[in-house]
């Protein structure tokens, strides 16, 4: 995905792109198309890019293994300058040094990049989410069951013992 930049007077330009997940190298954790939306602004010596992405998510949630449909949006901006020393001054995480003949951006890295960082890292059907028994397997926020609620692994008896010895 590429923004012709060399020819471009100065000023305020906006784009929009379609993707599909291949076309960004994205798993099929991501099925749906990816929309980018994006604003240029051109200066004598630098150029500002602002992006947003949206898209969906096709995600387990972390606790009661449920298929979810997770949508994401992210944003995320760069400057490419021709000088290294205006670079300094800017935060390095969002800063390309590029040469002054530059023709193109090739954003589709950086797309792919704001497209995995959307995704959040517990990842939850729903706040209250009572996820699985851990004796039967059961959703919880489906049934219950008649399991004791009590773990019944041995390993952690000699620790119930001190707990009940020091009450």
């Amino acid at each position: 995905m590429k923004i012709q930049v060399g020819g471009l007077s100065q000023g305020t330009y906006t784009y929009q792109f379609h993707s599909t997940p291949e076309e960004l190298g994205l798993d099929d954790r991501f099925p749906s198309e990816v929309i980018i939306d994006a604003t240029l602004e051109k200066a004598a010596t630098q150029i500002f890019l602002d992006v947003a992405v949206t898209t969906d998510g096709r995600v387990e949630c972390d606790r009661c293994v449920t298929q979810l449909r997770l949508p994401l949006k992210n944003t995320y901006r760069m400057y490419y300058v021709w000088d290294g020393a205006e670079a300094g001054v800017l935060d390095p995480l969002e800063v390309r040094v590029f040469s002054p003949g530059l023709p193109m951006i090739n954003i589709s890295d950086d797309v792919r990049q704001t497209v995995l960082l959307s995704v959040p890292l517990k990842l939850l059907c729903k706040a209250n989410c009572r996820g699985l028994c851990p004796e039967c397997g059961t959703n919880m926020n489906v049934d219950s069951c008649t399991c004791s609620g009590q773990s019944s692994d041995g390993r952690w008896e000699a620790l119930r013992t001190l707990r009940n010895s020091l009450s």
